[in-house]
Protein backbone atom coordinates (compact mmCIF):
# COMPACT_ATOMS: atom_id res chain seq x y z
CA UNK A 1 0.00 0.00 0.00
CA UNK A 2 1.18 3.48 -0.83
CA UNK A 3 1.84 5.36 2.42
CA UNK A 4 1.85 9.00 1.42
CA UNK A 5 3.21 11.25 4.15
CA UNK A 6 1.90 14.47 2.66
CA UNK A 7 -1.49 15.69 3.91
CA UNK A 8 -0.94 13.58 7.07
CA UNK A 9 -2.84 10.68 5.49
CA UNK A 10 -2.28 7.41 3.67
CA UNK A 11 -3.08 7.26 -0.04
CA UNK A 12 -4.22 4.43 -2.27
CA UNK A 13 -4.15 4.59 -6.10
CA UNK A 14 -7.80 4.47 -7.13
CA UNK A 15 -10.01 4.45 -10.17
CA UNK A 16 -13.74 5.04 -10.02
CA UNK A 17 -15.56 3.40 -12.91
CA UNK A 18 -19.24 3.24 -13.76
CA UNK A 19 -19.95 -0.25 -14.94
CA UNK A 20 -23.47 -0.67 -16.30
CA UNK A 21 -25.97 0.73 -13.80
CA UNK A 22 -23.56 0.46 -10.86
CA UNK A 23 -20.50 2.43 -9.85
CA UNK A 24 -17.43 0.95 -8.21
CA UNK A 25 -14.08 1.82 -6.69
CA UNK A 26 -11.36 -0.14 -8.46
CA UNK A 27 -8.13 -0.86 -6.59
CA UNK A 28 -4.98 -2.67 -7.74
CA UNK A 29 -4.20 -5.81 -5.74
CA UNK A 30 -0.48 -5.04 -5.31
CA UNK A 31 -1.31 -1.71 -3.64
CA UNK A 32 -3.25 -3.42 -0.84
CA UNK A 33 -2.53 -5.65 2.13
CA UNK A 34 -3.10 -9.36 1.65
CA UNK A 35 -6.65 -10.66 1.89
CA UNK A 36 -7.93 -10.50 5.45
CA UNK A 37 -8.92 -8.11 8.20
CA UNK A 38 -6.32 -5.44 7.35
CA UNK A 39 -7.42 -5.23 3.74
CA UNK A 40 -11.08 -5.14 4.75
CA UNK A 41 -10.37 -2.30 7.18
CA UNK A 42 -8.65 -0.31 4.43
CA UNK A 43 -11.55 -0.85 2.01
CA UNK A 44 -14.06 0.26 4.65
CA UNK A 45 -12.02 3.46 5.22
CA UNK A 46 -11.92 4.21 1.49
CA UNK A 47 -15.72 3.95 1.36
CA UNK A 48 -16.43 5.66 4.67
CA UNK A 49 -18.21 2.60 6.10
CA UNK A 50 -19.97 1.78 8.29
CA UNK A 51 -22.13 4.86 7.83
CA UNK A 52 -25.31 4.97 5.76
CA UNK A 53 -24.23 8.32 4.29
CA UNK A 54 -20.58 7.23 3.83
CA UNK A 55 -19.86 10.90 4.32
CA UNK A 56 -16.17 10.43 5.23
CA UNK A 57 -15.33 8.28 2.19
CA UNK A 58 -15.95 7.71 -1.49
CA UNK A 59 -19.01 5.47 -1.14
CA UNK A 60 -22.23 6.72 -2.70
CA UNK A 61 -24.59 5.78 0.16
CA UNK A 62 -26.43 3.29 -2.03
CA UNK A 63 -25.92 -0.43 -2.58
CA UNK A 64 -25.37 0.24 -6.32
CA UNK A 65 -22.43 2.52 -5.51
CA UNK A 66 -20.94 0.80 -2.45
CA UNK A 67 -18.98 -1.74 -4.45
CA UNK A 68 -15.25 -2.48 -4.67
CA UNK A 69 -13.33 -4.26 -7.42
CA UNK A 70 -9.82 -5.47 -6.69
CA UNK A 71 -7.92 -5.92 -9.93
CA UNK A 72 -4.62 -7.65 -10.57
CA UNK A 73 -2.49 -9.65 -12.99
CA UNK A 74 -4.24 -12.83 -14.11
CA UNK A 75 -3.93 -15.94 -11.96
CA UNK A 76 -5.52 -18.11 -14.67
CA UNK A 77 -3.47 -18.78 -17.80
CA UNK A 78 -6.49 -18.33 -20.09
CA UNK A 79 -7.33 -14.88 -18.72
CA UNK A 80 -5.97 -11.37 -19.17
CA UNK A 81 -6.78 -9.83 -15.77
CA UNK A 82 -8.18 -10.75 -12.34
CA UNK A 83 -11.30 -9.16 -10.88
CA UNK A 84 -12.40 -9.73 -7.27
CA UNK A 85 -15.71 -8.16 -6.25
CA UNK A 86 -16.69 -6.95 -2.79
CA UNK A 87 -20.02 -5.51 -1.63
CA UNK A 88 -19.24 -2.94 1.06
CA UNK A 89 -21.84 -2.74 3.79
CA UNK A 90 -23.02 0.70 4.84
CA UNK A 91 -24.37 -0.30 8.28
CA UNK A 92 -21.92 -2.98 9.45
CA UNK A 93 -18.09 -3.08 9.25
CA UNK A 94 -18.25 -5.92 6.75
CA UNK A 95 -17.31 -6.58 3.13
CA UNK A 96 -19.04 -9.46 1.34
CA UNK A 97 -16.53 -11.28 -0.91
CA UNK A 98 -18.87 -14.19 -1.75
CA UNK A 99 -20.72 -12.79 -4.74
CA UNK A 100 -20.21 -11.15 -8.12
CA UNK A 101 -21.57 -7.97 -9.64
CA UNK A 102 -22.50 -8.26 -13.30
CA UNK A 103 -22.53 -4.51 -13.83
CA UNK A 104 -19.09 -4.04 -12.29
CA UNK A 105 -17.96 -6.92 -14.51
CA UNK A 106 -18.36 -4.51 -17.42
CA UNK A 107 -16.19 -2.06 -15.49
CA UNK A 108 -13.62 -4.81 -14.99
CA UNK A 109 -13.54 -5.36 -18.74
CA UNK A 110 -13.10 -1.62 -19.23
CA UNK A 111 -10.29 -1.60 -16.65
CA UNK A 112 -8.56 -4.42 -18.53
CA UNK A 113 -8.84 -2.49 -21.79
CA UNK A 114 -7.51 0.68 -20.15
CA UNK A 115 -4.38 -1.24 -19.15
CA UNK A 116 -4.04 -2.94 -22.55
CA UNK A 117 -4.49 -6.37 -21.00
CA UNK A 118 -6.58 -7.93 -23.77
CA UNK A 119 -6.18 -8.87 -27.42
CA UNK A 120 -6.98 -6.28 -30.07
CA UNK A 121 -9.04 -7.37 -33.08
CA UNK A 122 -9.75 -4.44 -35.35
CA UNK A 123 -11.64 -1.77 -33.46
CA UNK A 124 -12.30 -3.90 -30.38
CA UNK A 125 -10.40 -5.55 -27.58
CA UNK A 126 -11.21 -9.05 -26.33
CA UNK A 127 -10.63 -9.22 -22.58
CA UNK A 128 -10.95 -12.50 -20.72
CA UNK A 129 -11.60 -11.56 -17.10
CA UNK A 130 -10.92 -14.03 -14.31
CA UNK A 131 -13.80 -13.50 -11.88
CA UNK A 132 -11.78 -14.42 -8.81
CA UNK A 133 -14.73 -14.81 -6.42
CA UNK A 134 -16.01 -17.76 -8.44
CA UNK A 135 -12.96 -18.87 -10.44
CA UNK A 136 -14.95 -18.49 -13.67
CA UNK A 137 -14.17 -16.59 -16.88
CA UNK A 138 -16.00 -13.54 -18.17
CA UNK A 139 -15.57 -13.25 -21.92
CA UNK A 140 -15.89 -9.59 -22.79
CA UNK A 141 -15.58 -7.31 -25.81
CA UNK A 142 -14.68 -3.64 -25.39
CA UNK A 143 -14.89 -1.24 -28.39
CA UNK A 144 -11.71 0.79 -28.90
CA UNK A 145 -10.88 4.18 -30.42
CA UNK A 146 -7.29 5.40 -30.86
CA UNK A 147 -5.94 2.69 -28.57
CA UNK A 148 -8.31 3.36 -25.67
CA UNK A 149 -11.83 2.19 -24.76
CA UNK A 150 -14.51 4.00 -26.74
CA UNK A 151 -16.69 6.35 -24.73
CA UNK A 152 -19.35 7.55 -27.15
CA UNK A 153 -21.91 5.31 -28.79
CA UNK A 154 -25.61 4.83 -29.38
CA UNK A 155 -26.26 2.05 -26.86
CA UNK A 156 -28.50 2.87 -23.90
CA UNK A 157 -29.26 0.91 -20.75
CA UNK A 158 -32.03 1.42 -18.22
CA UNK A 159 -30.93 3.30 -15.13
CA UNK A 160 -28.15 5.27 -16.86
CA UNK A 161 -28.78 8.62 -18.59
CA UNK A 162 -27.75 9.00 -22.22
CA UNK A 163 -25.91 6.54 -24.42
CA UNK A 164 -22.44 5.05 -24.70
CA UNK A 165 -20.29 2.45 -26.40
CA UNK A 166 -21.60 -1.09 -25.88
CA UNK A 167 -19.47 -3.53 -23.85
CA UNK A 168 -20.43 -7.19 -24.25
CA UNK A 169 -20.14 -9.43 -21.16
CA UNK A 170 -20.79 -13.16 -21.56
CA UNK A 171 -21.54 -15.15 -18.38
CA UNK A 172 -21.78 -18.47 -20.21
CA UNK A 173 -19.13 -20.00 -17.91
CA UNK A 174 -21.03 -19.22 -14.70
CA UNK A 175 -23.50 -22.11 -14.39
CA UNK A 176 -23.42 -23.33 -10.79
CA UNK A 177 -20.78 -20.76 -9.81
CA UNK A 178 -22.32 -19.53 -6.53
CA UNK A 179 -22.96 -22.82 -4.77
CA UNK A 180 -20.54 -24.99 -6.70
CA UNK A 181 -23.05 -27.44 -8.11
CA UNK A 182 -25.64 -27.21 -10.90
CA UNK A 183 -27.84 -24.51 -12.36
CA UNK A 184 -30.77 -25.95 -10.39
CA UNK A 185 -29.36 -26.48 -6.86
CA UNK A 186 -32.45 -28.29 -5.61
CA UNK A 187 -32.68 -30.42 -8.75
CA UNK A 188 -36.05 -28.88 -9.58
CA UNK A 189 -37.25 -26.03 -11.77
CA UNK A 190 -39.95 -25.34 -9.19
CA UNK A 191 -40.03 -26.04 -5.45
CA UNK A 192 -42.70 -25.46 -2.85
CA UNK A 193 -41.04 -24.26 0.34
CA UNK A 194 -42.53 -23.47 3.72
CA UNK A 195 -41.76 -19.86 4.65
CA UNK A 196 -42.40 -18.79 8.26
CA UNK A 197 -45.11 -16.13 8.40
CA UNK A 198 -46.17 -16.78 4.80
CA UNK A 199 -46.79 -20.50 4.41
CA UNK A 200 -46.04 -22.76 1.46
CA UNK A 201 -44.70 -20.77 -1.49
CA UNK A 202 -43.63 -21.67 -5.03
CA UNK A 203 -40.03 -20.69 -5.75
CA UNK A 204 -37.49 -21.30 -8.50
CA UNK A 205 -33.90 -21.50 -7.25
CA UNK A 206 -31.23 -20.87 -9.89
CA UNK A 207 -27.44 -20.81 -9.53
CA UNK A 208 -26.22 -18.74 -12.43
CA UNK A 209 -23.66 -15.94 -11.94
CA UNK A 210 -25.11 -15.54 -8.42
CA UNK A 211 -27.51 -17.45 -6.17
CA UNK A 212 -30.98 -16.39 -7.34
CA UNK A 213 -34.51 -16.96 -6.06
CA UNK A 214 -37.62 -16.25 -8.15
CA UNK A 215 -41.15 -15.85 -6.79
CA UNK A 216 -44.40 -14.75 -8.39
CA UNK A 217 -45.09 -11.09 -7.64
CA UNK A 218 -48.74 -11.97 -7.00
CA UNK A 219 -47.83 -14.70 -4.50
CA UNK A 220 -45.75 -12.32 -2.42
CA UNK A 221 -48.42 -9.60 -2.38
CA UNK A 222 -46.54 -7.16 -4.61
CA UNK A 223 -48.47 -4.33 -6.25
CA UNK A 224 -46.79 -4.32 -9.67
CA UNK A 225 -48.19 -0.85 -10.38
CA UNK A 226 -46.24 0.65 -7.46
CA UNK A 227 -43.00 2.52 -7.97
CA UNK A 228 -39.77 1.01 -6.69
CA UNK A 229 -39.71 3.77 -4.04
CA UNK A 230 -43.19 2.83 -2.80
CA UNK A 231 -42.14 -0.83 -2.77
CA UNK A 232 -39.12 0.08 -0.66
CA UNK A 233 -41.35 1.99 1.74
CA UNK A 234 -43.62 -1.06 2.09
CA UNK A 235 -41.83 -2.61 5.05
CA UNK A 236 -44.20 -5.58 5.14
CA UNK A 237 -43.38 -6.44 1.51
CA UNK A 238 -39.65 -6.14 2.19
CA UNK A 239 -40.01 -8.36 5.25
CA UNK A 240 -41.86 -11.02 3.24
CA UNK A 241 -39.18 -11.11 0.58
CA UNK A 242 -36.45 -11.29 3.23
CA UNK A 243 -38.31 -14.16 4.89
CA UNK A 244 -38.14 -16.02 1.58
CA UNK A 245 -34.42 -15.28 1.27
CA UNK A 246 -33.86 -16.70 4.74
CA UNK A 247 -36.01 -19.81 4.21
CA UNK A 248 -34.46 -20.72 0.86
CA UNK A 249 -30.93 -20.04 2.15
CA UNK A 250 -31.57 -22.48 4.99
CA UNK A 251 -33.22 -24.99 2.64
CA UNK A 252 -30.08 -25.27 0.48
CA UNK A 253 -27.67 -24.92 3.40
CA UNK A 254 -26.20 -21.60 2.26
CA UNK A 255 -26.81 -19.45 5.36
CA UNK A 256 -28.05 -21.15 8.52
CA UNK A 257 -27.69 -20.91 12.27
CA UNK A 258 -28.22 -18.34 14.99
CA UNK A 259 -26.41 -15.51 13.14
CA UNK A 260 -28.35 -16.00 9.88
CA UNK A 261 -30.16 -12.66 10.18
CA UNK A 262 -26.90 -10.68 10.37
CA UNK A 263 -25.28 -12.71 7.59
CA UNK A 264 -28.26 -12.07 5.32
CA UNK A 265 -27.82 -8.33 5.95
CA UNK A 266 -24.22 -8.63 4.76
CA UNK A 267 -24.44 -11.22 1.99
CA UNK A 268 -25.42 -10.14 -1.51
CA UNK A 269 -26.49 -13.73 -2.14
CA UNK A 270 -29.15 -14.83 -2.47
CA UNK A 271 -30.78 -12.20 -4.66
CA UNK A 272 -34.56 -12.51 -4.85
CA UNK A 273 -36.71 -11.52 -7.83
CA UNK A 274 -40.47 -11.02 -7.93
CA UNK A 275 -41.61 -11.74 -11.50
CA UNK A 276 -44.81 -11.29 -13.48
CA UNK A 277 -45.99 -11.10 -17.10
CA UNK A 278 -45.34 -7.79 -18.89
CA UNK A 279 -47.38 -4.72 -17.96
CA UNK A 280 -47.31 -0.95 -18.44
CA UNK A 281 -45.51 0.97 -15.67
CA UNK A 282 -43.55 4.14 -14.97
CA UNK A 283 -39.74 4.05 -14.97
CA UNK A 284 -37.57 5.88 -12.45
CA UNK A 285 -36.58 8.45 -15.09
CA UNK A 286 -40.21 9.50 -15.52
CA UNK A 287 -40.71 7.64 -18.79
CA UNK A 288 -43.26 4.93 -19.48
CA UNK A 289 -42.43 1.27 -20.08
CA UNK A 290 -45.10 -0.45 -22.15
CA UNK A 291 -46.10 -4.09 -21.92
CA UNK A 292 -45.11 -4.73 -25.53
CA UNK A 293 -41.54 -3.51 -24.91
CA UNK A 294 -40.54 -6.35 -22.58
CA UNK A 295 -41.09 -10.07 -22.02
CA UNK A 296 -40.85 -10.16 -18.22
CA UNK A 297 -41.68 -7.80 -15.36
CA UNK A 298 -39.13 -8.23 -12.55
CA UNK A 299 -38.09 -6.49 -9.34
CA UNK A 300 -34.91 -7.42 -7.47
CA UNK A 301 -34.12 -7.26 -3.75
CA UNK A 302 -31.21 -8.24 -1.51
CA UNK A 303 -30.24 -7.16 2.01
CA UNK A 304 -33.57 -5.34 2.57
CA UNK A 305 -33.08 -3.05 -0.44
CA UNK A 306 -34.73 -3.10 -3.84
CA UNK A 307 -32.50 -2.46 -6.82
CA UNK A 308 -33.34 0.73 -8.67
CA UNK A 309 -32.12 -0.88 -11.90
CA UNK A 310 -31.29 -4.58 -12.46
CA UNK A 311 -28.28 -6.62 -11.38
CA UNK A 312 -26.14 -7.69 -14.34
CA UNK A 313 -25.51 -11.10 -12.83
CA UNK A 314 -29.22 -11.33 -12.10
CA UNK A 315 -29.97 -10.54 -15.73
CA UNK A 316 -27.75 -13.42 -16.85
CA UNK A 317 -29.45 -15.75 -14.38
CA UNK A 318 -32.92 -14.52 -15.28
CA UNK A 319 -32.30 -15.23 -18.97
CA UNK A 320 -31.08 -18.75 -18.18
CA UNK A 321 -34.14 -19.35 -15.99
CA UNK A 322 -36.32 -18.25 -18.91
CA UNK A 323 -34.75 -21.05 -20.93
CA UNK A 324 -35.67 -23.76 -18.39
CA UNK A 325 -39.26 -25.05 -18.72
CA UNK A 326 -41.06 -25.14 -15.40
CA UNK A 327 -39.37 -22.16 -13.75
CA UNK A 328 -41.43 -19.19 -12.67
CA UNK A 329 -39.46 -17.03 -15.12
CA UNK A 330 -40.36 -19.34 -18.02
CA UNK A 331 -43.97 -19.28 -16.84
CA UNK A 332 -44.13 -15.46 -16.78
CA UNK A 333 -42.13 -14.82 -19.98
CA UNK A 334 -43.69 -17.61 -22.06
CA UNK A 335 -42.34 -18.74 -25.42
CA UNK A 336 -39.75 -16.25 -26.65
CA UNK A 337 -37.93 -18.69 -28.92
CA UNK A 338 -35.98 -20.62 -26.29
CA UNK A 339 -36.30 -23.92 -28.16
CA UNK A 340 -34.79 -22.50 -31.35
CA UNK A 341 -31.32 -21.86 -29.91
CA UNK A 342 -30.07 -18.39 -28.95
CA UNK A 343 -32.95 -16.25 -27.69
CA UNK A 344 -33.33 -12.72 -26.34
CA UNK A 345 -35.10 -11.92 -23.08
CA UNK A 346 -36.25 -8.36 -22.47
CA UNK A 347 -36.57 -7.63 -18.75
CA UNK A 348 -38.72 -4.73 -17.59
CA UNK A 349 -37.05 -3.30 -14.48
CA UNK A 350 -37.42 -0.02 -12.54
CA UNK A 351 -34.96 1.86 -14.77
CA UNK A 352 -36.29 0.63 -18.10
CA UNK A 353 -35.73 -2.45 -20.24
CA UNK A 354 -32.67 -4.70 -20.33
CA UNK A 355 -32.05 -7.26 -23.07
CA UNK A 356 -30.08 -10.47 -22.53
CA UNK A 357 -29.07 -13.09 -25.11
CA UNK A 358 -28.95 -16.67 -23.86
CA UNK A 359 -28.68 -20.24 -25.02
CA UNK A 360 -29.71 -23.05 -22.71
CA UNK A 361 -30.14 -26.76 -23.30
CA UNK A 362 -31.13 -29.75 -21.19
CA UNK A 363 -29.58 -33.18 -21.48
CA UNK A 364 -28.56 -36.26 -19.48
CA UNK A 365 -26.10 -34.13 -17.54
CA UNK A 366 -28.74 -31.57 -16.59
CA UNK A 367 -29.08 -27.96 -17.72
CA UNK A 368 -26.23 -26.69 -19.89
CA UNK A 369 -25.59 -23.00 -20.53
CA UNK A 370 -23.89 -22.01 -23.76
CA UNK A 371 -24.43 -18.23 -23.57
CA UNK A 372 -25.71 -15.56 -21.19
CA UNK A 373 -24.63 -12.27 -22.73
CA UNK A 374 -25.57 -8.78 -21.63
CA UNK A 375 -24.71 -5.47 -23.23
CA UNK A 376 -23.52 -2.74 -20.87
CA UNK A 377 -21.84 0.64 -21.08
CA UNK A 378 -19.10 1.91 -18.79
CA UNK A 379 -16.90 4.93 -18.24
CA UNK A 380 -13.80 5.87 -16.28
CA UNK A 381 -14.91 8.63 -13.90
CA UNK A 382 -11.81 9.27 -11.80
CA UNK A 383 -8.17 8.22 -11.80
CA UNK A 384 -6.08 9.34 -8.84
CA UNK A 385 -5.57 8.78 -5.13
CA UNK A 386 -7.99 7.98 -2.35
CA UNK A 387 -6.86 9.52 0.93
CA UNK A 388 -7.67 7.77 4.17
CA UNK A 389 -6.88 8.24 7.84
CA UNK A 390 -3.71 6.50 8.98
Amino acid sequence: MTNAKHFNMAAVPTRIIRGGSSKGIYLWRDDLPAAGAERDALVLKVFGSPDRRQIDGLGGADKLTSKVAIMGPPTRPDCDIDYLFGQVNTELPRVDWRANCGNLSAGAALYGALTGAGRVEGDRMLVNVHQANTGRVLRTIVPMVDGFPAVDGDFSIGGVPGTGARIDVDFGDFAGSALGASVLPTGNALDRIEVPGIGALDVSVVDMANFLIFVRAADIGMDTAASIFDMQADTALVARLEAVRKAVSAHVGFITGSNADEELRVSTNPLIFAVAPPRDYGATNGGQVTADSHDLFSRSLARFEFSKAYPGSGAAGTSVAAGIPGTLVHEAAGDIGQARGIFDLRVGHPGGVLSVSAQVSAGPGGVQVQKALIGRTGRLLMDGMAYIRR
